[in-house]
C-alpha cells in the first residue's frame, strides 16, 4: 500500500518530461483504483474474520449482521455468503440459510467447492433431509478425491456415516467409517475413527470388533487426546462391555474412571462412571448396589450443576423404581 501511495505520489508531483500528460492521469486514475480495490478488500477480509469469531462465540445475531454489512458490499462475497448461511442454520433457519449456502457455489471451485457442498450436507443432515444431505456429501467427496485432498475425504466418509448411523443403516455407515480410518494423518483422527467403527460395531452386535476398536480409541486418546476426550472413550468402552454381557470388564472399566475423575477433579465424569456402575450393577441382578450408587451420584451430581446430569441420575433412578 506505502509503495502505491509514493508511486502515485510521484506520478502526480513529478514534473512530465518525455511522458505525455494524458499517460500520467492514466496510471494515475489505475493506481487509484488499485488502492482502492486493495482497502476494499482489507476491509472485508477484516468483516469476514469479524463474523467468524461471531459465530465461533455463538453470537448469532451479530454474525448475521456483519454478514449482512458484507453481502451489501459485494452482493457475491463467498465468505459473507458461507457466514451468513451458517449463521442461519444455527438459528434453525432452515431454507433462509439454505439460500446463501448454495449461492456460494456460484463463486467456488476446487476446494471452496468442496466445503460449500459440506456446508450444504450439514444443514440437510440436521434438519434430517438425509437423501439430500448424502447427495451434497456426495458432491463434496467427489471433488476432494480429485485434489487429492485426503483430510476432506475423510471428512465426508465420516459425516456420510452419521447419516447412515442416524437412519440404522448401519453397515453403510461402516463402510464409511473403514474408509475414513484409512485415511487418518493422526493419532488423534485415528482416536475418532476407531471410538465411530466400535460404536457401529456395538449397533450391528459385532462386540469382539466394537472391543477391539475401542481399546484402540482409549490408547489414542490417553496418548494425543483430552482429559474430557479419555474419559468420554471409558465410557462408552464400558457402555460396549455391557452391551457384550462383559460385565467385570465393564465394572473395572467404569472403576478406574472414578479413580482418574476424582485424581483429575473431574467431578461429572465421576457422576457419569458410577451412573455406569450402576447400571453394571442392575445388569448382574445386584438392583441394591446400583440404587446405592445412583442416590450416592445424585448427591454428587447436585454439587456439579450440570442439569443434564442431574436429569441423567434422576432418569436412571426412575428406571430401577
Amino acid at each position: 500500500m506505502r509503495d502505491i501511495a509514493f508511486t502515485l505520489s510521484t506520478l502526480l508531483f513529478t514534473k512530465p518530461t518525455t511522458m505525455k500528460l494524458e499517460n500520467i492521469l492514466s496510471k494515475s486514475l489505475i493506481l487509484l483504483f488499485i488502492l482502492s480495490f486493495n482497502v476494499n478488500s482489507a476491509e472485508l477480509a477484516a468483516q469476514s474474520a469479524a463474523c467468524t469469531q461471531a459465530l465461533n462465540q455463538g453470537n448469532l445475531v451479530k454474525a448475521v449482521e456483519v454478514a449482512t454489512e458484507i453481502l451489501k458490499a459485494d452482493a457475491k462475497n463467498r465468505d459473507g455468503l458461507l457466514c451468513q448461511g451458517r449463521a442461519l442454520a444455527s438459528q434453525g433457519k432452515y431454507a433462509e440459510a439454505l439460500i446463501p449456502l448454495e449461492n456460494s457455489l456460484s463463486q467456488a471451485a476446487g476446494f471452496d467447492a468442496i466445503i460449500s457442498h459440506l456446508l450444504i450436507g450439514n444443514l440437510h443432515k440436521d434438519n434430517k433431509k438425509n437423501a439430500e444431505a448424502l447427495a451434497s456429501y456426495e458432491k463434496s467427496i467427489n471433488l476432494a478425491k480429485q485434489e487429492k485432498n485426503d483430510k476432506f475425504t475423510r471428512i465426508n466418509h465420516n459425516l456420510m456415516g452419521e447419516v447412515y448411523a442416524n437412519t440404522q443403516d448401519f453397515n453403510a455407515a461402516l463402510n464409511n467409517y473403514l474408509a475414513g480410518e484409512k485415511l487418518a494423518y493422526n493419532d488423534n483422527e485415528r482416536a475418532d475413527s476407531y471410538e465411530r467403527l466400535a460404536t457401529t460395531y456395538s449397533s450391528l452386535g459385532k462386540h469382539n470388533e466394537a472391543i477391539e476398536f475401542q481399546v484402540k480409541a482409549i490408547i489414542m486418546q490417553k496418548k494425543s487426546g483430552t482429559l474430557d476426550q479419555y474419559a468420554n472413550a471409558s465410557l462408552e468402552m464400558g457402555r460396549i462391555y455391557i452391551a457384550a454381557k462383559e460385565l467385570q470388564n465393564a465394572e473395572r472399566t467404569y472403576t478406574k474412571l472414578v479413580q482418574f475423575s476424582q485424581e483429575n477433579g473431574g467431578t461429572y465424569y465421576e457422576v457419569k462412571a458410577n451412573i455406569g456402575l450402576a447400571q453394571t450393577k442392575f445388569a448382574a441382578g445386584d438392583a441394591a448396589a446400583a440404587k446405592s450408587l445412583l442416590i450416592n451420584a445424585q448427591k454428587l451430581s447436585n454439587t456439579v450443576g450440570a442439569e443434564d446430569l442431574t436429569a441423567e441420575v434422576n432418569m436412571a433412578l426412575a428406571k430401577l423404581n
